[in-house]
């Protein structure tokens, strides 16, 4: 972890320290500052629950108050403070200076003052007032640090502290899965009608998608079910940081046949994406403009492939190795049983995303104990892991069960994840749900395999009525023109255009995007609605039927666009059409028409942003998470024919001024793209004839 050079042995600046445990099997290695002062780096294998202290450790510039040894062997010195985490006594385990916020180098202590000397008691008053969470949004997510943060906060300030999971529904997700499956719910407005209130906002919406998917298994696109998706659900494909998207079908324990491997190889080259083999042992294909998703869609499940769900909080795959079918120490066929259970559960939503891997022998080759369920075949089946992950917090699975058959292996796996989908919170991995289990691995035990609540037959029922209404997602589209018009670049026109903002390159045989970051735009809008002149036309932007409730699509004007929004539920006339630039002004994507849109309580309406989720007025235009950050609005109105219209500046004015807008931005902060295809690949070091040290 936190490795910023290579550490081995050779440098008389760096220090290390050994531990290997033959007990439990586990081993350890930490280097440090040679005068022992700062942790630098390490290597934890078997044992990785010091993971995250160790991690935060790297980035100050002292112990903490610890010593070397006891960091290495796991055990205080004499004498020396424990290996608690100094919180404060507010139960986080974070103290003041560490990192929560790794994206932006946002300290606790920093969100801990914004909660307490600026007011900042919801989350995005605490993304407005340090920034924390416009990165990754990791930190920001339910089960992220900076919740952890405001609730202790709050607590201590004798604050009432938000119950539920949003304003909208005073539930936990756990609460709402239940009301759901007891009521049989099957819409987003049911649920709001059933326990809710108000429209619903950029929270609550994927969670209660999550919920339905999760239960149900009906299609996500169809009864406005897909105006409550993220942006990857909503177009089942993976969004890239140029607006473009990731295809990637499905390889089952990445067993793919040669006609297959050509068939993605030419779809690929007819529709000009970059390929590259994934971590889960897929081929993914990347650059898709959103309208050329159905077509490549359509070329895929022509050659007999169907959605990979890299996009869905579902299961991605099972990784595999070769087993007993090649390998001389594999014990059972461990790609046929991994095929089976990508098979199984492929399309069930959960939670998070989850993962599976089956290794044919205790070699692991498949790495099933990184996994959230896990097999590693033995000579009499398989032993069961449950509850891993890697990522930025990793950790090792924990046996379930040992050797096990394959029938039995899928009635516990049955169990096991429908009884994470019905308890978990939302993005919350299996690791840290055991981890909040009461009771812990043996408690799930008794549960899965002891049935120790009595829910395994419901368990079963719920997986067994998740496997039968599964259908590929890619089809679905394929053969209905409806859900293809959900796909076109523009809702006025079937004219397209190529709209990224960032230089392609070719590398190593490849088209794709230059590395570098267009600046972002700060400053007051381009454009008011309030300010907008008589001699500006007004253009047609379709009729109402072509626009969804509660969402929104892009308008093309000229070489510009602009976003259209269809709020029917809004009492107030102003706020039913709302049209704002397509341009993100946090750099520069062109895809605020695909944002989530939310109602507050208090009658605020919010947009937020595809990509980096920046959230908006999108009455106003105004930025709120951040201030400087803001939409150009326009007028919207419909006509008697039906016929939207919404008024803007001539198409090449409204080109240039955006184009100067842009240009303005990057001599502001002195940014200048590398010249037109100049970036190298990374250089290697060499070795000069001397032959003693590397040049790099």
């Amino acid at each position: 972890f936190w490795f910023k050079r290579q550490f081995d042995g050779k440098d008389p600046t760096v220090r290390s320290l050994e531990c290997f445990n033959e007990i439990d099997g586990s081993y350890r290695k930490l280097c440090f500052s040679e005068d022992g002062q700062r942790l630098l780096g390490g290597v934890l294998v078997g044992d990785a629950k010091d993971y995250t202290k160790l991690l935060q450790l790297c980035k100050k510039e002292d112990l903490g108050g610890k010593t070397p040894e006891s960091l290495a062997f796991g055990k205080p010195a004499p004498g020396e403070q424990s290996n608690s985490v100094n919180d404060g006594g507010d139960g986080t385990g974070i103290a003041d200076d560490d990192v929560v916020c790794s994206c932006l180098n946002i300290t606790k202590a920093a969100v801990k003052k914004a909660i307490m000397y600026d007011d900042a008691t919801t989350l995005p008053l605490i993304k407005k007032c340090t920034k924390a969470g416009t990165g990754c949004g990791g930190c920001c997510t339910p089960v992220g640090e900076v919740p952890k943060i405001l609730t202790a906060t709050l607590k201590s300030l004798g604050k009432a502290v938000a119950e539920g999971i949003c304003p909208h529904f005073p539930y936990s997700r756990k609460d709402l899965f239940h009301i759901v499956k007891v009521k049989q719910i099957k819409t987003f407005p049911e649920v709001l009608a059933a326990c809710g209130q108000g429209e619903g906002c950029e929270v609550c919406k994927p969670i209660l998608a999550s919920i339905l998917a999760g239960l149900w298994n009906d299609n996500i696109l169809t009864h406005g079910r897909d105006q409550i998706q993220d942006t990857n659900d909503r177009f089942l494909a993976n969004i890239q940081k140029t607006g473009t998207y990731s295809v990637i079908p499905r390889c089952a324990g990445g067993d793919i046949a040669p006609d297959e491997l050509i068939a993605i190889g030419s779809i690929a080259k007819q529709f000009g994406l970059w390929t590259k083999v994934t971590g889960a042992q897929r081929l993914g294909m990347y650059g898709a403009p959103v309208h050329q998703l159905p077509a490549i869609f359509k070329s895929l499940v022509d050659a007999g492939l169907e959605s990979g769900h890299a996009y869905g909080k579902a299961l991605r795959t099972v990784k595999s190795c070769v087993g007993s079918t090649w390998c001389r120490f594999g014990q059972q066929d461990s790609v046929s049983m991994a095929v089976l259970l990508e098979d199984r559960y492929k399309g069930v939503r959960a939670p998070h995303k989850f993962k599976m891997g089956v290794s044919g022998c205790l070699r692991e080759c498949a790495e099933a104990q990184s996994k959230d369920l896990g097999l590693i075949a033995t000579s009499k089946g398989y032993n069961m892991y449950v509850c891993g992950n890697g990522g930025a917090k990793p950790r090792h699975a924990t046996l379930l069960v040992s050797d096990i058959d394959e029938a039995t292996c899928l009635k516990y796996s049955d169990r096991f994840l429908m009884f994470y989908v019905s308890t978990a919170k939302h993005l919350q991995r299996t690791a840290p749900w055991l981890e909040e289990l009461p009771g812990g691995i043996e408690y799930l035990r008794k549960v899965v395999i002891d049935d120790s609540l009595g829910l395994c037959a419901d368990f079963e029922a719920m997986m067994a009525s998740n496997v039968g209404n599964y259908k590929c997602e890619w089809k679905e589209v394929v053969y209905d023109e409806g859900l293809q018009k959900k796909f076109q670049q523009y809702v006025n026109t079937s004219e397209t255009q190529q709209t990224e903002q960032i230089e392609y390159i070719d590398m190593r045989k490849q088209r794709h995007p230059n590395t570098y970051d267009l600046p972002d735009i700060e400053g007051p809008m381009l454009y008011s609605k309030e300010a907008a002149l008589d001699s500006w036309p007004w253009v047609s932007a379709g009729q109402v039927a072509d626009f969804p409730h509660n969402g929104g699509v892009a308008v093309k004007h000229g070489k510009e666009e602009v976003a259209v929004f269809h709020l029917p539920g809004q009492a107030e006339e102003d706020g039913r059409w709302l049209c704002v630039q397509n341009l993100c002004p946090h750099k520069q994507v062109r895809a605020i028409s695909r944002g989530l849109v939310g109602v507050k309580p208090e009658g605020l309406i919010t947009l937020a942003d595809p990509v980096y989720k920046s959230i908006y007025d999108l009455r106003t235009g105004s930025g709120m998470s951040h201030a400087n950050l803001n939409l150009s609005t326009f007028q919207v109105k419909v006509d008697e024919q039906g016929q939207v219209l919404v008024k803007l500046p001539p198409a090449d004015q409204m080109a240039d001024s955006f184009a100067r807008q842009s240009q303005e931005a990057a001599e502001k902060k002195n940014f200048k793209p590398p010249p037109r295809g100049s970036h190298p690949d990374i250089q290697v070091p060499r070795a000069p004839k001397n032959g003693v040290n590397l040049e790099w």
